[in-house]
Order: C-alpha cells, then structure tokens, then sequence
C-alpha cells in the first residue's frame, strides 16, 4: 500500500457578522485532471468531501470538456446549495497524479459553480481510497 501526504490549503473567508474579521480555514484541496469519455480534459481544483454522495462537479467544466448536458442522464440533487439542482451524470476519469487515478459516473450542476472547484465524494473517490484527515498536523494523507 503506497500513502500520499498533501498539505492543506489556507483558504482566507471574509468578514462577516460572526466572524468581523474574517477567518482562514484549512481545505483539503488538490489539482485534478479531468478525463471524459470523449477524450477531452480539464484541469481543475478538486476538495476532499466525504459529505458528498458522488464526485460532482461545475456545470462548466462537463461544458469546457465538449459535454452536452441536453444528451446527460439527469437527475435533482441537493446539498449543493438548494435542494432542486439539476446534476447531470456522465463518465468520467479523475487523476490526482501520483498515481492516483480512478474512474467514476461524476454529476456536473450549476449548483456548484460559485465554488468553482470539484467535490470528490463517496462513489469514486472515497470507495477506492482510505482517506486520513490530519486537521491538526494540516495534511492528509490518501492511502491506495
């Protein structure tokens, strides 16, 4: 069994009520590269989130990658800022370099485009990696 160690990203949050001076908060964020099965690529951030079902990702990357949503498999998703987002399925290769490369049916929503970086989820990312969160030492470490 091969371990990755990466480090988390200081993410700056701005002011608000409860926080007028803002805060950093610590991501588990990592560069990407996305593969559809038409062959096309894209290159992105992607954020460890075991609270997410599947690996999902901005409406915009299935787009810049030459997908039609209009031929995707949909369905109404939620937690993704509302209840009602339309996500929009099609198969996908994720490589986190390293060697960590794996193959999922990824979800595309416009839900996620504010954020504009990936969500790898349960089905994909975490089914075929064990994940250590290390907040405290502020690494992770995905194991194969």
């Amino acid at each position: 069994m091969a371990r990755f160690t990466f480090q988390y990203s200081e993410t700056p949050i701005a002011p608000s009520a409860p926080f007028p001076n803002g805060q950093i908060v610590l991501r588990p964020l990592m560069l990407a590269l996305l593969a559809a099965a038409n062959g096309n690529t894209f290159r992105c951030v992607v954020w460890a989130d075991s609270g997410a079902d599947c690996c999902v990702f901005p409406l915009s990357f299935a787009i810049a990658m030459g997908l039609n949503p209009l031929e995707m498999r949909q369905n109404l998703t939620g937690g993704v800022g509302s209840s009602g987002n339309v996500t929009y399925y099609d198969d996908l290769t994720i490589d986190l370099g390293e060697g960590l490369k794996f193959h999922t049916y990824a979800g595309f929503t416009s839900g996620l485009e504010a954020q504009g970086l990936g969500l790898l989820g349960q089905r994909g990312f975490f089914e075929n990696y064990n994940v250590i969160f290390e907040h405290r030492n502020r690494q992770f470490h995905i194991d194969t």
